[in-house]
């Protein structure tokens, strides 16, 4: 009796091989129609009249379907019967391991049962978990954040920085006329023109304060998760190699009962 693994291992190994030999057939029934095909022509000349050698040959038929069916049937019947009988195996319930994850046991769980998990957290069928995961907002770095006190925000996961007070000024630009020391008497000549400076004065227009919340989650937390999920998936990747360990069962579905059926209609 063989171990689930080694059908497993037959499994992934021939699964290629299998898809291809598809294809080959596909390609083959569709371009190589003549290897099916075959003709015996005779010619016999009559006294006096030219012979015509080209109207006389043999074209042999290179192979039948039914040869070809054969060969497909039993060429495939590796890795069907194999396929079917880890699904038989898987679904049986034999196929059981502890899934243990932190050293903490979650329970006993069959392979159907891990695969399923597995799948959750890598395949895309079910979702890109990861990318999500990766997605998630996280706080900035260069900010100093603690826990909120703001009532606004009382019993939620809210973060604050450090209350930043100020006061907002502004520039107040005064203009003057410079005393001109050659001018004496208060007589200004022709076409004086005053030299025009201004004083600056820097003018408070109110006091403010500024403070940064967040919702998000901080580098590490986020990071965390990631190294969760790896743990897990290592987790499972050990109980499945343990449930694997059991004996496998044979499935009635095999490679012949298929596709006999199937092509010829051999209904046993």
């Amino acid at each position: 009796m063989r171990k689930l693994n080694v059908l497993l291992a037959l499994t992934d190994q021939l699964r290629h091989s299998y898809k291809n030999n598809i294809t080959d057939y596909v390609k083959f029934f569709s371009k190589s129609q003549g290897a099916f095909k075959g003709e015996k022509k005779t010619y016999t000349t009559r006294e006096g009249v030219m012979d015509e050698p080209n109207k006389r040959g043999v074209t042999m038929v290179a192979s039948t379907i039914d040869e070809k069916l054969t060969y497909f049937i039993e060429n495939s019947s590796k890795f069907i019967d194999a396929l079917f009988s880890q699904e038989k195996t898987n679904a049986s319930g034999v196929a059981i391991a502890e899934l243990k994850i932190d050293g903490k046991s979650w329970g006993n769980f069959t392979s159907l049962e891990l695969l399923r998990l597995k799948s959750l957290l890598e395949s895309k069928d079910l979702g890109q978990l990861s990318e999500m995961i990766i997605n998630i907002p996280v706080r900035s770095d260069s900010e100093v954040w603690n826990k909120s006190k703001d009532e606004e925000y009382s019993g939620r996961e809210i973060f604050e920085t450090a209350l930043f007070t100020g006061i907002n000024k502004t520039t107040v630009k005064t203009p003057y006329v410079l005393e001109d020391p050659n001018i004496k008497g208060g007589k200004l000549p022709e076409n004086y023109k005053a030299s025009i400076a201004s004083e600056d004065k820097i003018l408070e227009l109110g006091d403010y304060t500024k403070q940064s919340f967040s919702g998000e989650w901080s580098h590490r937390e986020r990071a965390m998760v990631l190294k969760r999920k790896n743990d897990l998936l290592i987790a499972i990747t050990e109980a499945l190699k343990e449930a694997n360990e059991c004996e496998a069962i044979e499935s009635n579905l095999t490679s012949k009962r298929i596709f006999k059926y199937l092509f010829y209609n051999i209904n046993k």
